[in-house]
């Protein structure tokens, strides 16, 4: 085998580790194959500490950003990881940069801590747990947390465009960036949809 073959699959190899170490559920086979173009192509989508195009295809800023993303501890934004927005079926990381943008103003506006409860969800895992159809969990680009905050104070940070009240307690529970995704209802965080909960 040629020398530049070599480095080529040790180099994708290497790739694969990091993003296993940051949570993607890919073999590490050496093989740059569709599952590992997926898994680069949502961390492109998904960091939100620069701008990557979201080609799946591992250049050199991406694999800067992978070495930073590992230096970071797994972090996607200052304060949360990859791993937050795993789905608890598939084990895979699907996430919107916006969305960890967005959590960053709501977790500023807190002044506290935020734990994302559930972030992306599969499509099986969705179906079986009763998820709706269409749900942004299933694109990346929503996230349930603790509800402790208001409509009013997050409509007021103007970076959802989904929000999600939960009827016992009348805070917001669900936090969405549809905007960037499949929006049915064209909104916008101006105009975000606003609704209720049940359980």
């Amino acid at each position: 085998m040629p020398p530049a073959r070599r480095r080529s699959i040790a180099t994708t190899t290497e790739l694969q580790r990091t993003l296993r170490l940051l949570g993607w559920p890919i073999r590490v086979d050496g093989v740059l194959g569709a599952q590992t173009a997926e898994a680069v192509r949502d961390f492109q989508r998904g960091y939100a500490f620069s701008t990557l195009v979201a080609s799946g295809d591992p250049g050199l800023r991406t694999r800067e950003a992978l070495r930073t993303a590992i230096r970071r501890a797994g972090r996607c934004s200052p304060h949360f990881t990859f791993r937050d927005f795993r789905s608890p079926g598939s084990g895979w990381i699907k996430l919107d940069r916006a969305l960890a943008r967005a959590l960053e103003a709501y977790r500023a506006e807190l002044a506290a801590p935020v734990a994302v409860l559930s972030g992306h969800r599969d499509a099986r895992w969705n179906r079986a747990h009763g998820g709706i159809r269409g749900s942004q969990h299933l694109h990346g680009t929503a996230a349930d947390v603790e509800p402790v905050m208001t409509v009013e104070a997050v409509h007021a940070l103007r970076v959802f465009s989904g929000i999600g009240v939960e009827r016992a307690s009348g805070l917001v529970r669900h936090l969405d960036v549809r905007h960037c995704g499949p929006n049915p209802g064209r909104a916008s965080v101006a105009r975000p949809v606003v609704f209720e909960l049940a359980a």
